[in-house]
């Protein structure tokens, strides 16, 4: 074996943690780069006895996982081990020894990456992310879905049972959103001489500067073999604009992620979002792809068993079908069901159809206010539909004078964002959200339709109504298979509650009452071109109230 580290110094270090000769014959060949075939043949025994002492040795050195990533971590420990004895760390590099799978200097940077102590199931999703990323060295995977479905926790734990297999592991978060250059700069930095630091000078032209920063860095994943995590991507975003569409001055990470994906290299970028690139579609193959996880009724399991709950299977999949693939979710249920419910999952279940704390409720509403007006339009729609609804039923009751096309874009925009989901019923494509989206949108529709009202009492006019011209709060779409969970109460039953609380604590019902019946009297002559939904809408809140 051809080695900058002498054999006695590697049999010395063997010898100190019990590795038999035997074994040690067994490994060197390995480190050598010997297959295990190759090696049982010239050692006369089975393929089954050289993996086997082989696993006696990795036991020995405390190496854990699975797969040639064990070896690659023997050959860092061995090489450590030498330099530290000699007082260097000039790592040498050398073809046909111990460090044929290895950089000499392996690194891991985790930036501010949580902690994944505790981690349900996924094994699956890991399954075939180790796939993608190892064996089928994919260039770029995008975990992608909602906030709380746990696709931070899946990438950290992905890369901690992943990291032997390569040179370098970066995780970083975008949630501060760094600008392009500054982030590219400092990942070069890592690549090189903390003394020398390779980082291409300021150019006059901001765009030069950006593209020679990352054409340095796909010099150094074609080199090293890299994995770098960036999460809450949607930080680079657009807000208020269909999604993934990039801030402004922030396009240099579309630039960065199509030259990844489109160039020759054995490094992979993990991309964790809840919303997908614009770009992804166009480059999807078989060098990128992506992954939505989702939640099965083992992890929901793990999740209450940890809390000393124990639910049945129907009340798991209950569960399941009202809080969908919102892990978060599913932990904070567990939590109140044990405070407040005796541990009694049915209790819960009878007290109310969902339930949704406030920590959810936040993370709900800034998905929601990233999206565009025309998105919150359509997610309104099938909020007060409850059901899944056609692109027939959207196009033909919303008010909106746009086009086909401008409808599709805003469905395929909130599909970007992983809030709607598209199933095929009856030989017709419909819409849908989760119960939990139709329940956190129902609520925000039904604050602002009762600001609408009161502004109206208080005005006497119709100035300041929007949500009451463009939607039909009464909309009656017949059940249809596929709309699981238990629905909500209707829109205007909402209003109605909402509004008669208000009342009897300001003016009264009476009063307010007869002041929405002037108004919509006014509105009798007025068109439903100038009015929209207005008068209808405001006749059926009165015909609630005076139930």
């Amino acid at each position: 074996m051809t080695t900058p580290i002498p054999q006695s110094f590697v049999q010395t270090i063997a010898k100190e943690r019990g590795v038999t000769d035997a074994e040690l014959e067994t490994v060197f060949m390995a480190l050598d780069g010997q297959s295990t075939a190759t090696i049982a043949t010239k050692l006369g025994i089975s393929d089954i006895a050289v993996r086997k002492r082989l696993g006696e040795v990795y036991k020995k050195f405390q190496i854990g996982g699975n797969g040639p990533g064990k070896l690659s971590e023997l050959r860092h420990q061995l090489l450590f081990s030498y330099h530290t004895d000699q007082g260097t760390s000039d790592f040498s590099r050398g073809k046909g020894s111990l460090l044929k799978m290895a950089i000499g200097q392996r690194q891991e940077d985790w930036g501010q990456a949580p902690d994944v102590s505790v981690f349900y199931g996924r094994t699956e999703e890991l399954t075939t992310l180790k796939q993608w990323i190892v064996s089928d060295n994919c260039r770029l995977v995008a975990l992608l879905g909602l906030a709380g479905s746990g696709k931070t926790t899946l990438s950290v734990q992905l890369a901690k049972q992943v990291q032997n297999e390569f040179d370098f592991v970066i995780w970083r978060s975008l949630r501060s959103t760094p600008a392009p250059s500054d982030f590219l700069g400092s990942l070069i930095q890592l690549f090189s001489n903390p003394q020398k630091p390779d980082v291409p000078l300021a150019d006059p032209s901001k765009r030069i500067d950006l593209n020679s920063k990352i054409s340095r860095l796909v010099e150094y994943l074609r080199k090293h073999r890299c994995l770098v995590i960036l999460d809450d991507f949607e930080a680079v975003l657009r807000p208020e604009e269909l999604a993934g569409h990039y801030r402004e001055g922030y396009e240099g990470y579309r630039d960065l992620i199509v030259r990844l994906c489109e160039v020759n290299h054995n490094s992979c970028l993990l991309l964790v979002s809840s919303e997908e690139p614009t770009e992804l579609a166009l480059l999807a193959g078989e060098k990128v792809r992506s992954l939505k996880p989702a939640i099965s009724s083992e992890i929901a399991r793990e999740i209450f068993q940890e809390k000393g709950l124990s639910p049945q299977d129907q009340e798991l999949e209950i569960l399941l079908s009202r809080y969908g693939g919102n892990l978060l979710a599913l932990k904070i249920v567990a939590t109140t069901i044990n405070e407040f419910f005796e541990g009694n999952v049915l209790k819960l279940l009878e007290a109310t159809a969902l339930f949704i704390e406030e920590h959810i409720s936040n993370l709900l509403a800034q998905q929601f206010d990233r999206m565009s007006s025309s998105e919150q339009d359509i997610a309104y729609w099938i909020a007060i539909a409850q059901n899944p609804v056609s692109l027939a039923t959207l196009r033909e009751q919303m008010l909106v004078n746009s086009s086909l096309s401008d409808l599709l874009k805003n469905l395929d925009s909130l599909g970007r964002r992983s809030l709607i989901d598209k199933i095929s019923e009856g030989g017709e494509t419909v819409f849908m959200l989760q119960p939990l989206i139709v329940q956190y949108v129902a609520d925000r529709l039904v604050d602002q339709i009762r600001a609408e009202v009161l502004e109206t009492v208080k005005t006497q006019g119709r100035e300041r109504m929007r949500l009451l011209k463009t939607h039909k709060l009464s909309i009656n779409i017949a059940k249809q298979k596929g709309n699981k969970g238990e629905p909500i109460s209707s829109i205007l039953g909402l209003v109605k509650n909402r509004l008669q609380v208000l009342f009897v604590k300001t003016t009264g019902s009476e009063e307010a009452l007869n002041i929405l019946k002037k108004v919509a009297s006014d509105l009798e002559d007025k068109s439903m071109l100038e009015l929209g939904y207005a008068r209808e809408n405001l006749a059926q809140i009165i015909s609630e109230i005076q139930r």
